[in-house]
């Protein structure tokens, strides 16, 4: 890694999780766009869930790394 670091399994997980996560969410933002109001309140809600999800994980990943 870029810090001199290395990271186990779960650390390289982590970051594969993040990172498609990103990718997800930035498509269903740019996907808003061409859809209607209720499919906006659909897509606002995935992107929530994956949020939350997200911020879960990485809770439990600074709680491990104590």
């Amino acid at each position: 890694m870029s810090w001199g670091g290395s990271l186990n399994e779960n650390g390289s997980n982590y970051l594969r999780k993040i990172r498609e996560a990103d990718r997800i969410v930035k498509f269903l933002e740019n996907l808003k766009e061409d859809l209607t109001s209720k499919e906006i309140e659909k897509i606002s809600q995935t992107v929530e869930i994956i949020v939350n999800y997200i911020s879960k994980i990485s809770e439990n990943a600074n709680l491990d790394s104590l």
